[in-house]
C-alpha cells in the first residue's frame, strides 16, 4: 500500500489548525533533543531516525490527542506484558504500551513551557537507549 503522504509537509497541510500546532510542537522538541534525527514519513506520520534506526514517531491519527511514540521500529520483539526497559522518566510523562515502546501526549500550549525541559531530556534519555 502506497503511503498517503509523500512529505511531512503533505502531511502537516492535511491536519486541522489546531492539531498542526500540537505537531509543530512536537516537531520543534524533537529537533531540540536532537539535530541529527532525520525527519521522514513512515507508517503515514513524521517519523525521526537517528543513525538508520527508527526511533520516534508522531501519531496525530483519529481524535484523541497527538502523541509521540518513542520505539525502536520494527527490528526489534517487544513484550507488552514486560516492565519498561526504559527509567529515564523521572517526572512520569510516558505511558508504557510494552517493555519498549511508550507515548507522550503533546502538553497543552499553557502546560507546554513548564515540560519542555522534562520532554527534552526524556527524548535525549530514549535515544541513548541501544
Amino acid at each position: 500500500m502506497p503511503a498517503a503522504f509523500a512529505t511531512v509537509d503533505d502531511y502537516l497541510a492535511s491536519q486541522t489548525p489546531e492539531r498542526r500546532t500540537d505537531i509543530e510542537a512536537l516537531r520543534s522538541l524533537v529537533r531540540a533533543a536532537e539535530p541529527e534525527l532525520i525527519e521522514i514519513v513512515k507508517w503515514n506520520s513524521p517519523s525521526y531516525t537517528l543513525r538508520g534506526v527508527d526511533r520516534l514517531t508522531i501519531n496525530a491519527a483519529g481524535k484523541g490527542p497527538v502523541r509521540l511514540i518513542l520505539h525502536f521500529g520494527t527490528g526489534r520483539a517487544e513484550d507488552k506484558s514486560a516492565r519498561p526497559i526504559f527509567d529515564g522518566d523521572p517526572d512520569g510523562l510516558l505511558t508504557w504500551h510494552s517493555d519498549l515502546r511508550a507515548s507522550l501526549v503533546v502538553p497543552s500550549a499553557r502546560d507546554l513551557p513548564h515540560r519542555r525541559d522534562a520532554i527534552i531530556a526524556v527524548i535525549r534519555a530514549w535515544l541513548t537507549q541501544t
